[in-house]
């Protein structure tokens, strides 16, 4: 009863314009309150959630993608994708996916994602004859490969979350971003072959722009390939991969004479406000889970499907519907964070791998950035194309029903998830020691 009422006054609060963070801790506050716990839980379960070394790496992502676009890094990137794949139908559309691909291997956010390729997208696309709303739709599409392509810092939280490993957690994800990635293009060609929007012929293919475009953005490129070696050869651990992205954010900068002092500072301010605003949502949410738990939600829900007899694929059919809605509603970590502990008990006692489950979760999640009320990519890509929410919505069901699609084919084929982690770490404990 307290962990509904618990989650009804967060809807509640948030619907009513009330900052995430701001809802999460008024309505543990008064959910604890109303269910007799003690109020020193609260700060004592905020400072201990914000507490792990490994929640070091998501300061050091989000500078890093700060640096990459203040730098104009991401720009190179785009102006590569499009020497790459412009000349085929569609070519800018298929350029976003190409750079938000390379892009999301830096970034580890949707946000940024959505926001960095959005202002570049949302005006070469229009200026060469594509329909804006189908544009801003590409883009949001897009931006759902932030979180699922390493490094992630959805999958740093899950993985502290779940008590697994993030290395585990960084592989798993690059298959299926594969698989979205192609999703995504294949729609686009569908788009192209039945004339379903406008469609400007391609441009000619040019050898020496793509050579060229390549030498420019070379550095810039292999900046995901420095992390996951890095990763790889266990030079650096997942945590200090955000530093070791950092650094080479900044020498990129140095080598392409864009670094400055003016850069620097923009950089360094975004990722410290964008920094505290995730922590503290992390550590608000902290409070909020502990009254599930401490209410028995968790326990009661698990065993009630036990009861049940719910097998494996109910139970994913069941975890996708609730995630479904929960991502419609909240924004995607703090969704993440309430969902987490009421599914994971339920996930063990059915023998769901906990890694597989997560990337289900993230991605599930993923798609609410595209659909209203919560859909940040919405609001982002309105502020930047001036497009009403309802033309973005609309535009966004396409690809919205194709990202359905990879959500069903990763969650029922978790070989897609789980075939290149277990090849890399085929014992859990060596995982675990590398996390």
């Amino acid at each position: 009863m307290i962990s509904a009422l618990l989650i009804i006054l967060f809807s509640v609060f948030m619907i009513g314009g009330l900052p995430v963070a701001a809802s999460l801790l008024l309505a543990s506050i008064i959910a604890m309150v109303l269910g007799g716990h003690d109020l020193m839980g609260i700060p004592q379960h905020m400072a201990a959630s914000v507490r792990s070394l490994e929640l070091m790496a998501i300061p050091f992502f989000i500078l890093a993608a700060q640096l990459m676009t203040e730098l104009g890094m991401t720009r190179r990137i785009f102006d590569f994708a499009e020497a790459a794949v412009g000349w085929v139908r569609g070519g800018l559309a298929h350029a976003n996916v190409v750079a938000g691909f390379i892009f999301s291997g830096i970034s580890g956010a949707a946000v940024a994602d959505a926001a960095a390729l959005g202002a570049i997208s949302m005006k070469e696309m229009p200026r060469a004859g594509y329909a804006p709303p189908f544009a801003a739709a590409v883009v949001m599409s897009v931006s759902t490969l932030g979180p699922i392509i390493p490094p992630s810092i959805m999958m740093v939280v899950y993985a502290i979350a779940a008590d697994v490993s993030i290395a585990r957690m960084f592989i798993a994800g690059l298959v299926p971003g594969a698989v979205i990635a192609a999703a995504i293009s294949l729609l686009i060609v569908v788009f192209g072959m039945f004339r379903l929007t406008p469609m400007p012929a391609p441009t000619a293919f040019s050898l020496g722009r793509l050579v060229g475009a390549t030498r420019s953005a070379a550095l810039a490129l292999f900046a995901p390939l420095v992390i996951m070696r890095g990763m790889a050869t266990g030079f650096v651990t997942p945590t200090e991969a955000g530093v070791l992205a950092t650094f080479y954010a900044i020498l990129v900068g140095a080598l392409s004479r864009t670094l400055s002092w003016r850069a620097l500072r923009t950089a360094f301010r975004d990722a410290a406000v964008s920094s505290a605003h995730i922590l503290f949502i992390i550590a608000a949410s902290s409070a909020l889970s502990y009254v599930v738990v401490a209410e028995g939600t968790a326990a009661t829900l698990s065993q009630a499907l036990a009861d049940a007899s719910v097998g494996k694929t109910s139970f994913l059919l069941l975890a996708n519907l609730l995630l479904l809605i929960l991502g419609c509603l909240i924004e995607t970590l703090p969704a993440m964070l309430i969902a987490t502990p009421l599914l994971l008990p339920t996930a063990k006692a059915l023998g769901v791998d906990i890694v597989h489950l997560g990337v289900v979760v993230i991605f599930n999640l993923l798609i609410g950035i595209m659909t209203p009320p919560m859909g940040i990519g919405l609001y982002i890509l309105a502020a930047i194309s001036r497009l009403s929410i309802g033309a973005l919505a609309i535009a966004s069901l396409p690809f919205i029903a194709v990202l359905l699609a990879v959500l069903a084919l990763l969650t029922f084929v978790p070989e897609l998830t789980l075939w290149l982690p277990d090849l890399l770490f085929p014992d859990p404990s060596a995982a675990r020691r590398a996390r």
